[in-house]
């Protein structure tokens, strides 16, 4: 029976999780912590500048290094760290200095703190237990990594850590749960045990109530010191130590495990940190819709990274390396093509018309007042009228985003890009997405030296605005070509045609499918070719019309024979070869498209 995270992992990796799925992971925990307090509060990856591993009450730090064998540890200390958000009153903690002064206890404040962080817990956990039981799971595997040691199993049925002293007291108090306990290993311990009265340890009703049962619990052991005479504790410990037969492990073992409970308690428990850097890319992760699909390319199947929408996060942290900082290199490209969007428009205010037809003198539909004159005689007395509208057009542009497209062809391409996405946010019965193949840095958190196939939807007029349109200024034409990978990869995004829809492709592309991988996985000549072309295929069977323009450079010599051929063997006899600085084909094709009389009533 499956438990914890095994419920909803949706992968198996042992190593260190990657930059994604890192982000994934932290989503998960913060929906967990969000359920749990029923608040906001954030869940972030532990930074070493913060300086503090523990939770203020504020905000929630988790370890970055993550795998499955630890995931549901880190997920438990989380929801550990969230409940103190809601139920720790962190006031009490800060004053807790001017309490114990009040009392004149300030030497004692190392066992009071100890006490109440492990009183508080219990307090704590309990709450949690009988108000969300199915994180118990999490929990245990917290306590298990965080808390639980073999060392202090063997330690509390051995010889050390049984003279009457406060240490001892301390490691036997806060493992007083622990299924090796002896109670009678310290004089007063049974005692302290019934005051804790961790049955009813609902009866604490709030942080102040823990810290005055660990005050008096202080107060009961400082008593009993106070009292005992130095003989008697010499002999008290002789005693204590002959009610163990088990030697156990050494004071010092016991003692270095005892430190990292007491750190546990405190909250000082060590995290793994990400640099400044890899905030950032997390973040913008988090803040962007990245999936991951696996494709089957020559033979092999090889992960696509699926970006949906360019926001300003990921931008910043630049996470696959195809982004500039700024769009000034792009700027006028874009305002070029908000113009030219304008005056396409123009001509296109037609398809938001209706179109009104009447046809007159049928034998059914409305009487004609007009003809009654000729009742007796004559039965073509009706009318009727069609208001038709132009079917709706699906158009998704996809563009070649490769290093190769950099230069002239990018910024000819960018600007006809935009006028398009112009015209889609104006017109009602033309929805635009723009998508963009290239390949980019492997987000890893051991090394981005390898790239991956990356499928940008840049743009959706359905749910986008003008300014996430002109973010596709903030794109750098850089990385490899996996044509194909990438098509099958857009399938899924591109609607089918029907009687009510009109869907088109229109790809722009400057060269062949080139994508090359470690391990040997090289994507390129003819079976990338014929991948690329069986991807066009099955766009093609969705009744999608593909319109394909191969974008010239002078470097490419003019029509070649073999360019035709491989170009149209992959998108169909239809492709087109352009000029980019003769866009306005493009353009004029479209427009030409747009005013088709393809009407439905």
């Amino acid at each position: 029976m499956k438990k914890g995270s095994a419920y909803w992992l949706s992968h198996t990796p042992t190593e260190k999780f990657n930059l994604i799925e890192l982000a994934h992971t932290q989503s998960a925990i913060s929906n967990f912590v969000k359920i749990l307090t029923k608040k906001e509060i954030p869940v972030e990856f532990y930074e070493y500048n913060d300086g503090e591993s523990m939770t203020n009450g504020k905000k929630i730090a988790i370890s970055s290094t993550i795998n499955t064998h630890n995931l549901d540890s880190i997920v438990g200390l989380a929801l550990h760290e969230g409940a103190h958000c809601i139920y720790t009153d962190f006031f009490v903690l800060k004053k807790i200095a001017n309490r114990l002064l009040e009392d004149n206890l300030m030497g004692g404040r190392r066992w009071i703190e100890m006490l109440l962080n492990f009183i508080e817990d219990k307090r704590i956990d309990s709450i949690i237990y009988k108000s969300s039981p199915g994180y118990q799971d999490y929990y245990r595997a917290m306590y298990e990594r965080y808390f639980h040691n073999k060392t202090v199993d063997k330690g509390l049925k051995g010889k050390e850590y049984r003279e009457e002293n406060w240490e001892s007291y301390m490691f036997r108090i806060i493992n007083i749960l622990n299924k090796n306990t002896e109670l009678e290993a310290l004089q007063c311990l049974e005692d302290i045990y019934k005051i804790i009265d961790l049955k009813n340890i609902d009866r604490l009703t709030c942080t102040k109530d823990s810290l005055e049962l660990a005050i008096k619990i202080y107060k009961f052991i400082n008593t009993f010191f106070t009292l005992q005479k130095p003989k008697d504790r010499i002999h008290q410990n002789q005693q204590n130590r002959k009610n163990s037969n088990n030697k156990g492990p050494s004071k010092e073992e016991i003692k270095k495990a005892f430190n990292k409970q007491e750190n546990f308690l405190s909250g000082h428990i060590p995290k793994t940190s990400l640099t400044k850097q890899e905030q950032k890319q997390v973040i913008a992760i988090g803040k962007s819709n990245i999936k991951i699909k696996e494709i089957k390319a020559i033979d092999t199947s090889c992960p696509v990274h699926i970006i949906e929408g360019i926001t300003p996060a990921m931008i910043e942290s630049n996470l696959y390396g195809i982004f500039n900082s700024t769009d000034f290199k792009f700027r006028t490209q874009v305002e070029n093509g908000i113009n030219l969007g304008k005056k396409l428009l123009r001509k296109l205010q037609i398809r938001n018309e209706q179109i009104t037809l009447a046809s007159k003198r049928l034998k059914t539909g409305k009487i004609d007042p007009r003809r009654i004159y000729a009742a007796s005689f004559e039965d073509d007395l009706f009318y009727k009228i069609d208001r038709s509208n132009y079917k709706p057009i699906s158009l998704h542009v996809s563009i070649d985003g490769s290093g190769s497209m950099e230069g002239t062809k990018w910024w000819k391409v960018l600007t006809n890009t935009i006028a398009l996405g112009y015209v889609s946010l104006k017109m009602d019965n033309i929805d635009l997405t723009i998508s963009i193949r290239t390949s980019g840095n492997d987000p890893s958190l051991s090394s981005q030296t390898s790239h991956i196939p990356l499928l940008i939807l840049a743009f959706d007029s359905k749910k986008h605005t003008l300014r996430d349109l002109k973010r596709l200024a903030y794109y750098k034409p850089s990385g490899l070509t996996p044509e194909g990978m990438c098509l099958n990869a857009l399938n899924e995004y591109i609607p089918n045609s029907s009687y009510y829809l009109d869907s088109y492709l229109i790809n722009m592309s400057d060269g062949y499918p080139t994508f090359e991988k470690s391990g040997g996985f090289s994507y390129r000549g003819d079976d990338a070719i014929l991948d690329t072309a069986e991807a066009v295929s099955k766009i093609k069977k969705k009744g999608v019309k593909i319109l394909s323009y191969f974008i010239q450079s002078t470097t490419t010599p003019h029509k070649s024979k073999e360019l035709i051929d491989n170009f149209q063997v992959m998108y169909g006899k239809g492709a087109s070869f352009i000029d980019p600085k003769n866009m306005h084909e493009v353009t004029k094709t479209l427009n030409n498209l747009f005013l088709e009389k393809n009407l439905v009533s």
